[in-house]
């Protein structure tokens, strides 16, 4: 199914300047020069739009900005965490305003004396990243702080927290109980005794620090560090439980997943050979997979339940993991020849990598666009950046900055015997993003 009828046609001034996924990848939400966006993540829907346009007298006011620069979603609540952006932005730069969508204004605000760089939510903490610093806050009025990490520079402000809960609730933070942005949910006493994964940069190249910033894990105070890479940390991302984390460095040749329990590495994938920047990565909901997308815009993906697979602990997922639950075979990761031929001499690293099982240039798809986001009919001649997302555990999300469209690729089995299959990536569906002006 090719959908190619637009949600509308895209305005060329209002530029996309941050795209985030809600925690559990329902939702996702855009900030752009004028205001921010919340979609249903699939089916595509518009949820929620809020413009910020200045008044034709005062365009180049500070307090008549309209640029969002960063937004993030708390679950499907009526709290986003919004940071100025864009040419004439709503607020400063290094300004945190949490803002509360039901009563159209700012709830709780933080200042910094550097830009953030990145902030990430749950019903109990506010995550604040700047470029040395990674800041641990209570969500309440007013915000305390618990915790400050130091890091190497980080300025891309990399970090990811996962909360192993079950259920999203909205906050009150007036005393009253506040409908959420999307749905109506009930709180639950239990979620601060949930163990809250965070990950972000160590104070040396290639390392990566895991806090639990939980109340309990605050108590305890403890960091664990892993050495991950030789080079700088350019992405990483945590399962939804934060059992597993994965990586990649600047160079983005291999892909690494540890464990966040004891550090072990659990899995060393090989993307390519040629340097790369991995722009986006994300676990299934099942933590079955890994979906690695790179600024070549080829998207990989990676089986974590492969049994095949050597792992280095026992605690890896492929234990408790059976496939993608729609058919009794395993996806197997790619492996060169030689990797299960006995040989008397040493062989290169490259001969013993696992490849990804599954992958798909998505520039095949892209020939009608330019970097622009307007309509052509010839190759595009530049890049994007496309962030990731997961709708089911077959089913990937890819949107994209700069073209502004949304697509949908699926996991399809082609059986070549009874017990083995070939799998491919298909693009199902496809739409253009709304009007970011209108």
């Amino acid at each position: 199914m090719n959908t190619h009828t637009p949600l509308s046609r895209p305005s060329r001034e209002s530029r996309i300047l941050c795209i985030n996924f809600n925690q559990d990848q329902g939702c996702f939400a855009i900030g752009h020069e004028n205001g921010f966006l919340v979609y249903n993540t699939n089916p595509i829907d518009l949820r929620v739009k809020r413009t910020f346009n200045a008044p034709p007298q005062a365009p180049q006011a500070p307090s008549y900005g309209s640029g969002i620069g960063h937004i993030t979603m708390l679950h499907r609540t009526n709290y986003l965490a919004l940071v100025g952006g864009g040419k004439t932005p709503k607020f400063a730069n290094n300004k945190l305003i949490i803002w509360d969508d039901l009563k159209r204004k700012n709830s709780l605000s933080l200042e910094f004396t550097s830009p953030v760089l990145n902030v990430l939510l749950s019903r109990i903490r506010i995550i604040v990243v700047l470029k040395n610093q990674v800041l641990v806050y209570g969500f309440s009025a007013p915000p305390k702080k618990f915790a400050t990490y130091e890091t190497i520079d980080n300025d891309l402000g990399l970090a990811d927290l996962s909360v192993n809960s079950t259920s999203p609730s909205s906050l009150n933070l007036s005393g009253s109980s506040s409908p959420s942005l999307l749905s109506v949910t009930s709180a639950s006493s239990k979620d601060t005794n949930k163990y809250q994964t965070l990950a972000f940069p160590g104070r040396q190249v290639g390392q990566i620090q895991l806090v639990d910033v939980s109340p309990q894990g605050q108590e305890k105070n403890l960091v664990s560090i892993i050495k991950a890479h030789k080079s700088k940390i350019r992405c990483l991302a945590l399962n939804r439980s934060g059992t597993l984390i994965a990586s990649a460095s600047e160079t983005g040749t291999i892909i690494r997943v540890h464990s966040t329990h004891n550090t072990g590495l659990l899995y060393e994938f090989r993307r390519g050979l040629d340097r790369a920047i991995i722009t986006s990565m994300k676990f299934s909901h099942n933590d079955s997979k890994l979906a690695v997308l790179s600024d070549k815009n080829t998207l990989h993906i990676f089986n974590l339940s492969d049994p095949t697979y050597v792992s280095s602990s026992s605690s890896s997922p492929a234990s408790s993991i059976s496939g993608l639950g729609r058919s009794n075979t395993y996806p197997m990761n790619r492996r060169h020849l030689l990797k299960s031929m006995p040989i008397p001499i040493p062989v290169p690293n490259y001969f013993n990598s696992t490849w990804s099982f599954c992958s798909i240039n998505t520039n095949q798809y892209h020939t009608d666009f330019n970097t622009s986001g307007s309509l052509l009919h010839t190759p595009t001649g530049g890049t994007d950046v496309g962030v990731l997302g997961w709708s089911g555990n077959d089913s990937i999300i890819i949107i994209w900055k700069n073209k502004r469209i949304w697509e949908r690729y699926v996991l399809v089995e082609n059986k070549t015997s009874e017990e083995k299959s070939e799998w491919e990536l298909v693009r199902y569906s496809w739409k253009t993003l709304d009007s970011l002006s209108e």
